[in-house]
């Protein structure tokens, strides 16, 4: 009955033990599918800035030669102008404009390229004179007029005079020989034009390119793709500032566009020399979308394992909670069948021994005066009286090993040894037995039952022995890892057969019992169910006609 308890607690302990580990499982995997969707989100991320800094240095490297070229071309009109003007000569003549029409077809990028005087009155140009078009009141001219040693201007967005677009206009001073201020030369360039340039990048369905002068003109809105309607707004995000002030030489961030409300990833680039910058930003939605998909992949697969594990937990329980139904029941049930081997063992001697005293009475008395059958008959009950009386001593002690919960402690195995040859020492005699045995260790184990173990062993060593030799008996003992003391009783008795070697240990199963009569068929099963109290194991090693040896384990008093 304890050790079913035993079994029964150690079950519980495993099921809360398996239970445990299904949480720990499904923990992991959801921690693992976290781990690899934060993982890849950030690969995403790193892809979308290295995506966004690879096209915005493209797209700065394009507009810089494109301004270089509107730059040479200026450079290359004040010069002729300058020439023209020294050689005493006119810059409204057809020879100028024929002279500003071939360097325009020249630069793809401009609507046309326009030479003005001190006044600011347009007098040549690509398309031919423009009468009555005055650019004195605009910034680039006075800025260039008044400041001999500015380079290139670039305007802010405007509404060209002649074109009526938006556009920007690309200006350099007209310097005369003495140095004096002669005018200007300039390109307008329209806004649409970078906005296709744009379009031509591949940034994803919501992502944007925009261009925008530096700090210096306070970050005016030049271009954007796609347009939003606010060209020349000074409104930054307080990130973008930030960023560029701490870094103004490029980087990347995050942020959300003002102009229409979207998370993005940008990257930003001053354009070579000049005053102004390109940002490139892809939108999150965008470059996100095929890590959401995983993530959904990850998701489902997560859930769908997490759900059979769920289920498969589910219905270990109701598994253990029958098991353990049945195991209470089994319980009970070895308790009531102990309980009634004990009571069956111990107030049947009564009885049996009324039996058997009257039985041997009556074949005393009538022996001989009945015929001969009777006397047959009465033998027969005087002999199986006992034989039972012989076993209940056995199946008492075979109930009561499990009847209450094992108190071991240190068992010298010499001592005991030293009593079971001192209770068989009339059957080692008559046999005249020869015994020898190793220094035997202290183990953890109960006195009574250890001795009751041996006794048996030594027992059923001089019942099972040769005919025309006295038996040899050897025991010894060895130490196994895990602090455990392999002991073994050799005999070289008649030996088993291989077939037998689970069945002797069944209770009352016995070999040639009219060969070797006076057996009970409990010994060894009692033998078994010590050993098992002890935790320990019990096996048999034998060959017919070599004899057998009994090994069994128990555990060492200290620890090793």
């Amino acid at each position: 009955m304890a050790a079913v308890k035993a079994d029964f607690n150690k079950f519980k302990a495993s099921r809360w033990r398996m239970l445990a580990l299904l949480l720990f499982v499904n923990a992991s995997v959801l921690g693992l599918a976290w781990m690899s969707l934060d993982a890849s989100y950030r690969q995403y991320q790193d892809r979308a800035a290295v995506t966004t800094r690879n096209t915005n240095r493209l797209v700065s490297q394009s507009i810089a030669g494109d301004i270089d070229q509107i730059d040479l071309a200026l450079r290359a009109v004040a010069d002729e102008a300058a020439r023209v003007l020294r050689a005493g000569g006119t810059v409204a003549g057809p020879e100028m404009h024929a002279f500003l029409r071939n360097f325009q077809s020249r630069l793809k990028m401009t609507d046309s390229l326009w030479l003005t005087n001190v006044a600011g009155d347009m007098i040549a140009g690509s398309d031919g004179p423009q009468a009555g078009i005055n650019t004195a009141d605009r910034e680039y001219f006075t800025s260039l007029r008044d400041n001999p040693r500015q380079g290139l201007a670039i305007s802010p967005p405007i509404l060209g005079r002649v074109s009526n677009k938006w556009v920007l206009i690309f200006a350099r001073r007209l310097t005369l020989s003495d140095g004096s201020f002669g005018g200007i030369v300039f390109a307008p360039v329209t806004i649409a034009w970078f906005e296709q340039k744009f379009n031509n990048l591949e940034v994803g369905p919501q992502g944007t390119v925009v261009m925008r002068g530096d700090a210096s003109r306070n970050f005016d809105l030049l271009a954007r793709f796609p347009h939003a309607g606010y060209v020349g707004q000074t409104t930054v995000s307080q990130t973008f500032t930030a960023r560029i002030t701490a870094h103004p030489q490029g980087g990347t961030y995050e942020a959300v566009a003002g102009a229409d409300n979207i998370r993005r990833t940008f990257s930003y680039q001053p354009i070579a020399n000049y005053p102004l910058i390109t940002l490139v930003g892809m939108a999150t939605d965008d470059y996100l979308g095929e890590w959401r998909k995983e993530g959904i992949k990850v998701i489902v697969l997560a859930g769908a394992f997490f759900i059979v594990t769920a289920l498969g937990g589910i219905g270990m329980l109701r598994t253990w909670r029958a098991l353990e139904r049945r195991t209470e029941e089994l319980a009970r049930s070895n308790a009531d069948l102990e309980q009634f081997a004990y009571v069956a063992s111990h107030d049947l001697q009564t009885p049996l021994r009324n039996i058997a005293s009257y039985a041997q009475l009556l074949a005393r008395r009538y022996e001989g005066r009945l015929d001969k059958d009777a006397d047959e008959f009465i033998g027969y009950i005087v002999g199986g009286a006992k034989h039972m009386s012989s076993m209940l001593p056995d199946l008492l002690d075979y109930a009561r090993v499990s009847r209450s919960p094992p108190e071991f402690m240190p068992v010298d195995l010499n001592a005991v040894m030293e009593s079971v040859l001192g209770n068989l020492a009339p059957d080692i005699q008559a046999s005249g037995a020869t015994i020898k045995m190793d220094k035997l260790p202290v183990v953890l184990a109960e006195a009574r039952q250890a001795e009751s173990l041996f006794q048996n062993l030594m027992e059923n060593a001089l019942i099972y022995r040769q005919p025309d030799a006295p038996p040899q008996i050897e025991i010894t003992a060895t130490l196994e890892p895990r602090g455990l003391w392999r002991i073994a009783v050799h005999d070289d008795g008649i030996g088993i057969e291989p077939a037998y070697f689970e069945k002797i240990f069944i209770i009352f199963q016995r070999l040639e019992p009219t060969r070797f009569p006076g057996g009970t068929g409990i010994g060894l099963a009692l033998c078994r169910r010590i050993v098992h109290r002890f935790g320990g194991t019990i096996w048999v090693e034998s060959e017919p006609k070599k004899g057998t040896t009994f090994n069994f384990t128990l555990r060492s008093s200290v620890e090793v």
